[in-house]
């Protein structure tokens, strides 16, 4: 892994550092991508939170986390990038541990929440400052299409796991073991001491970039899509299949396609023009959106959801591919903090938005897919 080199693929060897993060990626996505389909669903069926409730907590997560964004974009400056991703796992395993006590008192989950704003504080800074230092000007699609592929692999495995642990040993269970996991994707990302040079960051650097990418703003805002794909879409999937283990399951096959069309985009990312593969993604993953409406049973769900995460990677590996181009221009943390307070506030609007769709039209969860496609196609603004 560390000196991946595949010639028909690569243009040229990646770098060492580009080989920890994919060592890295895929331990830490192993242990996410166990819960990443099974958070919402345990905010639903275990703490029985309503819908609402369930975008509440997530509108606390993301509220945390664009006021603290910048306190992450100082410490990726000062202390380097692999540090600050350290400095993030305490947070994310802690945040895991008081849903676990969430159990005993289901409002202990928006402390939770807190830390988990936290723990992305830290972490998206340093990562994407990685990518963008180290990643290949004539290969960062790959390089980034690579990344993607390993997540979407984790995705094959981990939530089928996580759906037999949690059917058959409970969530804490799932929990303990998701967080050992997520602690050891630490040793590959330091098998190489950080040389890194201390810079100073200044919010009003990222601030003036607001100002000079209104449209990319706009743009950025579209990830309000993703929130509902990572916190509604999963309990939708729940309430289809009504098994842990099923939901699990139907996530497991429908990652497998995405894996490897994740390879795929990215080669197609280096050749050919990333905003035109970000309209094509924004205007397909929008009428996946409204295709929500046939998920009636589980094979009409495997398939929606299987249409989905193509048509994310479609958008999502040019959008990331054209992050690390411009951040890698400049001193790469103020742009990537625009980045993520944008996505962020997109995140965040979306889950305000949700709130007052489903209280107008309690139980209808058609009113978020559309929601979802508008969303969508804010992409083509990037």
């Amino acid at each position: 892994m560390f000196s991946i080199h595949f010639p028909q693929y690569f243009t040229k060897k990646v770098r060492q550092e580009i080989g920890e993060i994919y060592a890295h990626a895929f331990v830490a996505n192993t242990a996410v991508s166990m819960m990443a389909l099974f958070e919402p669903i345990f905010l639903y069926a275990i703490l029985g939170f309503s819908i609402n409730k369930i975008l509440l907590f997530t509108a606390l997560v993301y509220l945390v986390y664009i006021v603290c964004l910048p306190l992450g974009g100082k410490v990726a400056s000062f202390y380097g990038y692999k540090h600050c991703i350290a400095i993030s796992v305490p947070f994310q395993i802690i945040y895991w541990m008081v849903l676990i006590a969430s159990q005993q008192n289901p409002n202990l989950a928006f402390l939770g929440a807190v830390f988990y704003g936290l723990a992305k504080t830290f972490y998206w800074p340093g990562f994407h400052s990685l990518m963008a230092r180290y990643a290949d000007r004539e290969q960062v699609g790959r390089e980034f299409g690579m990344v993607y592929s390993l997540v979407s692999l984790t995705l094959i495995a981990g939530p089928l796991f996580a759906g037999f642990l949690s059917k058959h040993f409970g969530f804490t269970a799932t929990f303990i073991v998701t967080a050992v996991i997520y602690a050891f994707s630490l040793f590959p990302l330091f098998k190489h001491k950080e040389i890194f040079t201390p810079k100073v960051y200044e919010y009003k650097t990222t601030l003036e970039l607001f100002k000079t990418f209104p449209r990319k703003f706009l743009g950025y805002l579209g990830f309000g899509e993703e929130m509902l794909a990572l916190n509604i879409w999963p309990v939708f999937i729940y309430i289809v299949v009504k098994d842990f283990q099923g939901a699990g399951a139907l996530a497991t096959v429908a990652s497998l396609l995405a894996a490897i069309l994740a390879i795929l985009v990215g080669k197609i990312t280096d050749k050919y023009s990333k905003h035109m593969l970000i309209k094509l993604g924004a205007f397909f993953g929008s009428l996946v959106w409204l295709a929500r409406f046939i998920a009636t049973n589980f094979w009409n769900t495997f398939f929606v959801d299987s249409l989905a995460r193509t048509s994310k990677e479609i958008y999502f590996i040019p959008i990331s591919t054209n992050l690390y181009l411009k951040s890698e221009s400049t001193h790469v943390v103020p742009y990537v903090v625009f980045f993520e307070q944008s996505l962020s506030i997109g995140k965040l609007s979306a889950c305000l938005i949700g709130i007052l769709l489903f209280s107008l039209f309690p139980g209808n969860f058609m009113v978020l897919f559309i929601l979802g496609a508008l969303y969508s196609l804010l992409y083509m603004f990037i």
